[in-house]
């Protein structure tokens, strides 16, 4: 067990890909038991790479790297609920469960006959989180998404590029990451009101969608108030009194955060320009956002036969914002990550040894403990059916027989 925070906390787990089993890998990573209930055949997510052996999917192995990540410190069980037999155990289950997790299009539960409001009637105590792509209700609810789709209409992508090319779509699928990030949220959110008061559980609605768009604060606010729609700036980041900017540096690049007067004074002595300060173009915030073209050349003709450590060296000295720009290399071998260690090594059963993120979440009164591998697919069927649910070893093998688990 990870953190006994949640440890009297039980989760039916029916996500799949990344958005779900990420919001259930955080309620699993505070102690929460959480089953994972997948098709006999295995959920879409453990195709997914990477693989050892490339970015082919290997057909023998039942989990690439993202799946085994995600999936981390679950239990897991096969049902089909396209049987009726699937569907009554799934059903058991949820008696004694707090939570289910889903990320099904909206309406797959209720074609189950496992309609939310039906299930929270049935079992009071019982949370439902469906986390999907623009909500449960909406004339696109049922629309399909990617990651370049969350960007695009979540505002991410129009402001992203040079000024006078095509947008650029982030990479990855952080977008997907904040929504599960709010799923865990909304998942102890119900908890607390069903404990605190309300006595029953609720269902909680979390759109994709909406949970990128909350990230975009600063333009959405910004244009309220000045109708203005930030464009794209390339390297700057349009905002402030000068520069907030990527830099060209001797072995790679770094980011400079240069707006107050302050700042400016501590810039102007690492470069040993004493003089720009007295420079009527740059005496000024307002004179400094006049001529951010000139004061820009001048610090990138600075920065481009300095390394990225000694500026970060320099930087910190004088305070100001200045930060080398790492590869993901860089990052897992940063000293502070190293120091506090958070990356950790998990043994896994078919992909050996891989180094993974740990959680960001510390408690002073729980300690994290190593983490338990993803687990292999059905490999709790046994344990979970014959133990939470009552089933003899001669039931789970008709189960099996019959293309139920």
């Amino acid at each position: 067990m990870r953190y006994s925070a949640l440890n009297d906390l039980r989760v039916i787990d029916l996500t799949h890909f990344i958005a779900g089993p990420y919001a259930t890998k955080l309620l699993a990573d505070m102690g929460a038991d959480v089953i994972k209930v997948e098709p006999p055949w295995g959920e879409g997510g453990r195709k997914l790479g990477p693989n050892r052996n490339g970015d082919a999917h290997d057909e023998l192995s039942d989990r690439g790297g993202l799946f085994a990540f995600l999936n981390l410190n679950k239990r897991a069980i096969t049902l089909n609920l396209k049987h009726d037999r699937g569907r009554e155990l799934l059903a058991r289950l949820l008696g004694g469960a707090d939570l289910l997790v889903e990320n099904f299009a909206p309406g797959t539960l209720a074609s189950f006959g496992l309609a939310p409001e039906e299930l929270i009637a049935k079992f009071p105590k019982l949370s439902v989180i469906s986390i999907s792509n623009f909500g449960q209700d909406g004339p696109e609810r049922g629309g399909a998404l990617n990651d370049l789709v969350l960007f695009a209409r979540g505002g991410w992508t129009f402001p992203v590029g040079e000024r006078d090319r095509a947008p650029l779509t982030p990479p990855g699928s952080l977008a997907q990451y904040v929504g599960a990030v709010y799923g865990a949220i909304g998942a102890l959110q119900a908890i607390a009101a069903r404990d605190a008061g309300l006595g029953r559980g609720q269902h909680v609605d979390i759109s994709l969608l909406e949970a990128t768009v909350a990230t975009m604060i600063y333009e959405t606010v910004s244009f309220q108030y000045s109708g203005i729609v930030r464009g794209r700036e390339g390297k700057r980041f349009a905002v402030g009194p000068f520069m907030i900017v990527t830099l060209k540096c001797k072995d790679g690049y770094a980011g400079l955060h240069c707006v107050t007067d302050k700042q400016f004074e501590g810039l102007c002595d690492l470069m040993g320009r004493s003089e720009l300060l007295a420079d009527s173009r740059f005496r000024t915030a307002l004179d400094r956002y006049t001529n951010n073209d000139a004061l820009l050349k001048i610090v990138e003709e600075f920065f481009i036969d300095r390394d990225r450590k000694w500026l970060y060296g320099e930087g910190r000295r004088r305070a100001i914002p200045l930060v080398p720009i790492p590869s993901v290399a860089e990052v897992m071998d940063w000293e502070q990550t190293r120091a506090r260690n958070y990356f950790e090594t998990i043994d896994d059963p078919v992909l050996g040894k891989i180094r993974v993120p740990g959680t960001p979440l510390r408690l002073t009164s729980h300690r994290a403990e190593n983490s338990r591998p993803a687990p292999r697919l059905g490999e709790h069927n046994q344990e979970i059916l014959a133990a939470n649910l009552g089933l003899s070893r001669a039931e789970i093998d008709a189960l099996k027989q019959s293309g139920t688990i």
